[in-house]
């Protein structure tokens, strides 16, 4: 093996905050030390490479040729460093750290976690709600749920479930306003929106040769959950996941008043960091999630 004579990985870890930022004090701020601690870190990295990686402009710092190439190598470095570890330490049981959609989590992860957690007791299952793509080399997450993403860098996916859409609303709905037996009646009703669908009624009805009635458009929610409450209260009418509707329907709280449906191309996603399926809590999560849906405990 050749002689491998390495720099302090503190001070590698201080370049590389410093060349994301240029800037002293931000890099200070996000290594939790001293601007005084950077600053001595970054003379000592550059007194053992002998070569010049920053230099001061004015008020701030930028770049030598040299520090950029650098850069772009340490980082990726202390990248792969940080997914080894968190593999190394999660082989075999430990916590897994979870990030899933706001509704999904309520509606129909947590009340199945119970089954998984009897089969694994050594995993410790820990959830959290997002939305974004996660960066799996930097954020502490193992597995990410998300709708509809297509191109993910620096992440393997695997689909969970597609997502049938219908129409609910409350009971007493049918029973006191206008009639709502096929889309051709929503117009005389009042559609709940989704904030960050906002096309989603105007699909829906266009997959009947409906136009999108804007009279008829009324409260807007950021999330599914939200809908399915105001809809509960007799706000107006929801376009929601069928799966995320069942138990309200099956509950009594919400009612599906007709059976049209419309599968849009978006579907359920499970996500993970390349290869981090090696680690047995993963690999475990992932299987577990296809089975509840397999089972038909899902769409």
């Amino acid at each position: 093996m050749p002689d491998r004579v390495l720099p302090s990985l503190n001070a590698v870890r201080s370049f590389v905050a410093v060349a994301r930022h240029l800037s002293f004090t931000r890099a200070a701020d996000e290594l939790s030390v001293t601007q005084g601690a950077v600053s001595r870190m970054m003379q000592t990295l550059q007194a053992d490479l002998g070569v010049e990686l920053i230099r001061r402009v004015g008020r701030g710092v930028e770049l030598t040729p040299t520090g950029a190439a650098f850069y772009g190598e340490a980082s990726a470095a202390l990248d792969r460093i940080a997914a080894a570890a968190r593999a190394a330490r999660a082989q075999e049981g430990g916590v897994l750290r979870v990030s899933a959609l706001p509704t999904l989590t309520q509606r129909w992860l947590i009340p199945r976690l119970k089954r998984f957690q009897a089969d694994n007791p050594d995993i410790q299952v820990e959830v959290s709600i997002g939305e974004h793509r996660v960066d799996f080399a930097k954020e502490r997450i193992d597995v990410a749920i998300r709708y509809g993403v297509e191109d993910w860098p620096g992440a393997e996916m695997a689909t969970l479930m597609p997502e049938t859409m219908g129409v609910f609303c409350t009971p007493s709905l049918l029973e006191q306003g206008p009639p709502l037996r096929h889309p051709t009646d929503l117009a005389q009703h009042r559609l709940l929106q989704h904030t960050t669908r906002p096309d989603s009624w105007r699909v829906y009805l266009a997959a009947f040769g409906l136009p999108l009635p804007e009279a008829a458009l009324s409260l807007a929610f950021e999330h599914f959950f939200m809908i399915i409450e105001a809809a509960s209260a007799g706000m107006g009418v929801a376009l929601l996941p069928v799966f995320l509707a069942a138990d309200d329907v099956a509950s009594g709280r919400l009612v599906q008043p007709f059976a049209e449906t419309l599968r849009p191309r978006g579907r359920y996603l499970i996500a993970h960091a390349p290869g981090a399926e090696r680690a047995r809590r993963v690999r475990r999560f992932k299987d577990w999630l296809l089975t509840e849906v397999e089972q038909g405990t899902g769409v």
